[in-house]
């Protein structure tokens, strides 16, 4: 967010296919880089470089078929103390590494992008890199994840296989390997192609698996890595979805709690959670029209939409207005009729981020749902942990790939680091996305990790607190571990 399939060809396919071992010893006696990358100015940004790369489609056969890797850095700033190159990953799956890389100097602090050069990629099925291409549906009436009959159960089924044979008509080969293993796998051979001797790594939320892969991989690889927002990749789709559901619901219930005492909310004084039922039941009695939306808000809609404003309590570069503001501000809307702020816009490209993301998802996570039943036995999950949002969470969203018809690469299953330097895992005890347990979980698969702890709200905490940052800067700049007592309450 698994037990590895055929664990015996992985193993032979990781001493095969290791990038590393890809490049031909020349006739110098130096290594020709196999990755070589063109840098040009960044269109918007000229002051960072852009550029791209190919990579094997399929990493246990690297003279197969090749794709292309969207690739920026932006140089550090202070060339004489230079640390190293900084490989950034924002989180999603779907996040764009070579955006942020670019805009490195409006994103991470002043001291980073001094010591270091700043770079991402862009993961393969995602933005600049080869994506992953689908038939963008047309209107889907009646379309639900929460099917409650078994008539609703067998359309979300067909509609899920009709769009992933779509995406598999369009993107061929590709759609089996967007798998976070293949991911990490890149960036090995990114670290080549920009000759780099070690890795260094700040992954948020998402981007902590794919550290995670690297660090397993490429041990001897790793300087220095940041997880920050853990995900744990070993549960099962329903643990996973268990511990998501009730981190949400607590995040929901903090933030309704703080929006009735805090008068710059739009629903200061009153009862928020009793409000939000409220707009959730009428809009699944009579969904609510909104102009230019993919179709009217439903109460699913309202619930699946709450918790990316949940994400970020204070203001961050990628959210300029608080999130915890403006849900406020969307209830109050939605009870007076307008619920704008929850409505789905349809999609309009065939490479839609939303297409790669599911993608990723589709080939990291075996689900258990086969049947109606465990359909509805999901249903009651939600409708107990989380009585507000009754599931609504983005890991709901793997239901998508209930009958996707590539079978996942890449299942749930623990992971065995070790032989790396100290990693810094860092969360918030009441993340909204990310539970803290994952983080103890995941140290738990990491020989030697520490785990940091930042008491307080919001999704990842590089964004939204100077505290944990100067943490997480200190031990990426020069390698210096926090204390067992420190913690952040910011």
């Amino acid at each position: 967010m698994r037990t590895r399939l055929l664990a015996l060809a992985l193993t032979l396919g990781i001493v095969a296919a290791a990038p590393s071992a890809s490049a031909a010893v020349g006739a110098s006696g130096t290594r020709p880089n196999p990755y070589p990358i063109s840098w040009t100015p960044c269109p918007d940004r000229p002051d960072a470089q852009c550029g791209t790369m190919r990579v094997p489609l399929d990493w246990s056969r690297p003279g197969g078929e090749k794709i292309t890797l969207a690739i920026a850095r932006r140089l550090a700033t202070d060339r004489a103390h230079r640390v190293g190159a900084l490989f950034v990953n924002p989180g999603g799956p779907g996040g764009e590494g070579a955006a942020i890389a670019a805009n490195a100097d409006l994103i991470f602090s002043p001291e980073l992008v001094a010591r270091f050069d700043i770079v991402g990629v862009d993961p393969r099925g995602i933005a600049g890199s080869t994506p992953v291409t689908c038939r963008v549906p047309g209107p889907q009436p009646g379309y639900t994840l929460f099917p409650r009959t078994e008539a609703q159960f067998a359309q979300m089924v067909r509609q899920n296989r009709e769009l992933g044979r779509g995406c598999l008509e369009r993107t061929g080969a590709l759609l089996g390997h967007v798998d976070t293993v293949s991911v990490a796998r890149d960036h090995e051979a990114a670290r080549i192609a920009i000759g780099e001797q070690k890795f260094n790594w700040l992954g948020l939320s998402y981007g902590t698996q794919i550290g995670a892969n690297y660090a397993e991989l490429f041990p001897g690889r790793v300087r220095a890595m940041v997880f920050d927002g853990a995900l744990d990749h070993s549960a099962s789709s329903v643990g996973l979805l268990a511990d998501e559901i009730a981190t949400v619901e607590d995040a929901f219930n903090r933030f309704a709690e703080w929006c009735r005492t805090t008068s710059a909310c739009a629903m200061a004084g009153q009862d928020v959670a009793r409000a939000y039922d409220e707009i959730v039941a009428r809009a699944d009695a009579s969904p609510m029209p909104v102009p230019g939306a993919d179709h009217p808000v439903t109460g699913e809609d309202i619930r699946m939409a709450t918790p990316p404003f949940l994400e970020f309590k204070e203001p961050t570069v990628f959210a300029p207005v608080s999130g915890w503001l403006r849900l406020g501000a969307a209830i109050r809307d939605t009870l007076a009729g307008d619920a704008s702020a929850f409505a789905t816009p349809p999609l309009q490209s065939p490479t839609e981020g939303l297409f790669g993301a599911l993608s990723v998802v589709c080939q990291d996570y075996q689900l258990e749902v086969r049947t109606f039943a465990d359909m509805q036995r999901r249903i009651q999950l939600g409708r107990y942990l989380a009585p507000h949002l009754q599931g609504g969470s983005q890991s709901w969203l793997i239901n998508r790939c209930i009958g996707w018809p590539v079978p996942p690469s890449n299942p749930s299953r623990a992971l065995d680091v070790r032989g790396v330097p100290p990693i810094l895992i860092v969360n918030a005890t009441h993340d909204a996305n990310t539970t803290y347990k994952w983080a103890h979980v995941v140290a738990g698969q990491i020989r030697g990790s520490v785990v940091f702890t930042r008491v307080g709200d919001g999704h990842t905490s590089y964004l939204v607190s100077p505290c944990a940052r100067a943490v997480m800067d200190r031990y990426l700049i020069d390698r210096t571990l926090p204390g067992p007592d420190q913690v952040c309450t910011d």
